[in-house]
């Protein structure tokens, strides 16, 4: 039985970022994805990543007339009814996703890294009761394969994650229609010169955007909603009615889902980690998750290297230190951001208009906070201008007391999240407790899927 320091199952843009960083602190490496290699990363023809964060993650950068589709600078949110812009000044870069994935895998592979495609998991390899491997089905047959540690980059099917045993220490759940966006994207071409698009814009209360693509005629129209497409084409509707965008004749469209829902309380265990979509590590404002799973896997890679370097064991205990450093810093963060998100977006349309027209809550200064993965706060001087406005809106009808309720239910709820979060524990004796304090500060919470009609 061939043996690696790390075995990764999934070979989309978070195995390949994790094989490569691995691969290069002199580790064996061995990726496994169920897709053929020209099938690689095919979910969407467009994805995004900020162009500050091929520096700070040492990307490849993409390249035109290859998977380079576009760069642009700047984009506004709007209100219910496409009043009251709130802008940013970041530069995205749009790629081609199964191109640059490829150029991802080829990244790994000059690291070192072995690729087999086609390629499933089956089961667990255990010694001692402990992963200690893996065995895996072929076209020409099946496998077995040992390493120090397994890593689930499987995506929404967490196909290692969800096979662990009831008692191995980390959630087995499944990520259900309750605990995804179901993502429509219509590739649009404008019918007039003058709507061709040079940034980005987006309506919250819709969870829709306008974004450029790859033709510089055209435009990616998306939608995200809980539950199922169906409902996402509802809200779709809804949002053409109240919103004037350009003439276009649609091209084509792409679907798919993402992760929206809290992740696993611990990411380790003995000889197992799971990040990525696997983990549901994606940002709860835009449900986007590339670089907030390479936050988690630039902790872990850090972790792993001193483990295998120190011929430590790479057991839960010694891979408890990941939970801990990822949920005192963007873990957090994010968590509270979710909390508050699920109670915000119960607004009305008109409610929606108001807060947009005000600067509150639906804020320049929120969305800039969002878009850092930093957590919404607000001094007290602040809170009490917020008040004396929301106290308006009640008393002209604007705002109703419900609505009002809501909000201040997801900042109690978000800082007692972040909080609970920020005090996660450093001993596993201790995580049964955590886990009962967090338990029911979600179950108050609630969740997105919660607030459709």
């Amino acid at each position: 039985m061939k043996h690696y320091n790390m075995i990764i199952i999934g070979g989309a843009t978070t195995g390949s970022y994790l094989a490569r960083k691995i691969a290069e602190k002199g580790h064996s490496v061995l990726v496994i994805d169920q897709k053929p290699y020209d099938d690689i990363g095919n979910k969407y023809d467009i994805f995004h990543i900020a162009k500050s964060d091929f520096e700070r993650f040492l990307l490849p950068y993409p390249e035109k007339n290859n998977d380079l589709a576009f760069e642009f600078t700047g984009g506004e949110q709007y209100s219910a009814f496409g009043h009251y812009p709130k802008a940013n000044s970041d530069t995205i870069i749009g790629m081609h996703m199964s191109a640059y994935t490829k150029r991802m895998n080829n990244w790994a592979k000059d690291a070192g890294v072995d690729f087999l495609y086609e390629t499933t998991f089956d089961d667990f390899h255990f010694e001692n009761d402990k992963i200690s491997g893996i065995k895996c089905k072929h076209k020409d047959g099946t496998g077995k394969f040992s390493s120090d540690i397994l890593v689930d980059c499987s995506g929404i099917p967490s196909v290692a994650r969800c096979k662990l045993p009831d008692t191995y220490g980390i959630e087995n759940f499944k990520i259900g229609p309750k605990d995804m966006f179901y993502v429509t994207l219509r590739y649009v071409r404008y019918l007039n010169e003058k709507d061709y698009l040079t940034k980005s814009r987006g309506w919250p209360f819709y969870k829709t955007w306008e974004a450029p693509q790859a033709d510089p005629h055209g435009a990616i129209l998306g939608v995200g909603a809980s539950i199922s497409f169906e409902t996402g084409e509802k809200v779709f509707a809804e949002f053409e009615k109240n919103i004037d965008l350009p003439e276009y004749e649609l091209t084509h469209v792409e679907k798919g889902t993402t992760p929206y829902r809290r992740p696993p309380y611990s990411f380790v265990s003995d000889g197992f980690l799971v990040t990525g979509d696997s983990a549901c590590l994606t940002k709860p404002h835009a449900g986007e998750g590339v670089t907030s799973s390479m936050v988690h896997m630039d902790i872990a890679i850090e972790v792993i290297d001193n483990l295998l370097k120190n011929k430590k064991p790479l057991s839960k205990e010694n891979l408890w230190i990941i939970n801990k450093r990822y949920y005192n810093g963007q873990g957090k963060n994010y968590a509270s951001i979710l909390a508050t998100l699920v109670n915000a977006v119960s607004t009305s349309q008109k409610e929606n208009e108001f807060f947009f027209k005000k600067d509150i809550i639906f804020s320049k200064k929120s969305f800039e906070a969002m878009a850092k993965g930093e957590t919404i706060s607000f001094s007290f001087k602040e809170l009490i201008h917020i008040a004396f406005v929301l106290l308006g809106g009640i008393i002209k009808g604007q705002v109703r007391i419900k609505t009002i309720r809501a909000l201040l239910k997801g900042l109690k709820i978000s800082g007692m999240i972040e909080n609970h979060y920020a005090n996660y524990p450093e001993k596993i004796t201790d995580y049964e407790t955590w886990v009962q304090t967090a338990d029911m500060l979600w179950k108050k919470c609630g969740s997105m899927a919660d607030n459709i009609n």
